[in-house]
């Protein structure tokens, strides 16, 4: 567990959620996952990504690795409708906490088209049919408005300070800075390390555990500043990392949410925000 992420603008895992659905057991979640897993049409196909690891980063803080860590992603992966969506929310963000975030119109229609284009998915059609079964959510629009509140919702990151700042979204796919201890927060999603690394707003560090192809533990540094453990998903869709977090925060907030897929065991982490457990503090796999 990464010890910066439990920091962050959580609560306790002793939290009550005021609103639950029914259990739902880590064999449910496996078949869950695995079904999602076989129906995300949009991951990368073979031949679609390209990786250098490089070598292992340790915690000396220094670049071990010299090249980028994505050396091929096909524009016929990124040019996919949840891909453009997804992509168009990423400059909407100040990075760094502390300083105020705002939503404009045209920000906040975005923010609507990414909801809408994933929604389209067998995945997240898949999702909606679970979550209504487990009495989590009621129908679509019910849905819409949770993955709309939860998500993109704007908040103060920390309770010493009152500035509207960060939001789940923000902090879970984009990454933040934290203006006060001066290091990266967040960030694990894959398509957003590889459009910052291709601008040079990221330096790849190097890797620190490697369990599975698709799944990798990193150090690297966002602006200059250092993070010194992350995890990303790499080559699944925004769809199928949206349904994950969002399953996960639902039956298991504030806690290891634990499953399989194809037999690879796997762990997603999310925290609700301290001030409203209805939004998302953090979340990421666990690598």
């Amino acid at each position: 567990m990464e010890e910066q992420e439990k920091k962050e603008s959580i609560k306790s895992a002793s939290i009550e959620r005021s609103v639950r659905g029914l259990s739902v057991s880590k064999v449910e979640l496996t078949e869950f996952a695995t079904t999602l897993w076989d129906r995300d049409d949009n991951r990368n196909a073979t031949g679609d990504l390209l990786l250098d690891v490089g070598n292992y980063a340790g915690t000396t803080n220094t670049d071990q690795s010299p090249n980028n860590l994505f050396t091929k992603v096909s524009n016929s992966l990124l040019n996919g409708a949840t891909y453009q969506s997804f992509l168009k929310l990423m400059d909407n963000y100040n990075p760094y906490t502390m300083q105020l975030e705002t939503t404009s119109a045209k920000e906040d229609a975005e923010e609507n088209d990414f909801i809408d284009a994933i929604m389209e998915t067998r995945v997240m059609t898949y999702t909606l049919n679970f979550l209504i079964n487990k009495d989590y959510v009621s129908s679509s629009t019910d849905l819409k408005a949770k993955l709309k509140n939860m998500w993109f919702k704007l908040y103060s990151r920390k309770t010493s300070y009152s500035t509207i700042d960060s939001s789940g979204f923000e902090h879970t796919f984009v990454g933040e800075i934290d203006s006060g201890s001066q290091k990266v927060t967040g960030f694990h999603n894959w398509v957003s390390f590889y459009e910052k690394e291709a601008v040079g707003e990221v330096n790849y560090y190097g890797w620190l555990s490697n369990p599975d192809p698709q799944l990798i533990g990193l150090s690297f540094t966002f602006h200059g500043y250092y993070k010194s453990i992350s995890s990303l998903w790499v080559g699944c869709s925004p769809e199928f990392e949206m349904a994950m977090f969002t399953v996960c925060f639902m039956v298991r907030p504030n806690q290891n949410c634990n499953f399989a897929i194809d037999g690879n065991s796997m762990t997603i982490q999310t925290y609700t925000l301290y001030t409203d457990e209805s939004l998302v503090g953090s979340a990421y796999p666990v690598a």
